[in-house]
């Protein structure tokens, strides 16, 4: 009998010009506190040369399945060290859950955030 592997991580991608950073994540199964200890020094990284740039994120969470503990708590301490980093931010999900944190966000950020199910209408809303 084979065992189920579960798949969990982070994936990033960032691009940028010469008016634009646009950063987009795609969180998978459930996250550990390794997977921050990955992906959090890449994206300070990015935010650190920001000046004069808008900046843009989305987050894929279609394929999000949740915290371990210490996890949920780097989530948190991210969310509070760049709220105020992102002129948009679109949320991509399928879960009511993440519909209503995206509006509890909003009164934290200096940004826009919006939610959507499609990663189609994301795209369109941070490109506008």
């Amino acid at each position: 009998m084979a065992s189920e592997i579960k798949e969990h991580g982070i994936s990033i991608a960032i691009k940028r010009n010469k008016k634009r950073l646009f950063i987009e994540i795609a969180m998978m199964g459930k996250l550990t506190h390794e997977d921050y200890k990955n992906f959090v020094p890449m994206i300070d990284k990015a935010l650190k040369k920001t000046k004069n740039l808008e900046v843009d994120l989305l987050v894929d969470m279609r394929k999000f399945k949740g915290w371990e503990f210490l996890a949920a708590w780097d989530d948190f301490k991210f969310g509070i060290k760049h709220r105020n980093k992102f002129d948009k931010m679109a949320i991509v999900g399928n879960k009511k859950w993440e519909e209503d944190s995206i509006a509890m966000m909003s009164h934290l950020m200096r940004g826009k955030s919006k939610f959507f199910q499609k990663r189609e209408e994301a795209l369109g809303w941070l490109m506008k």
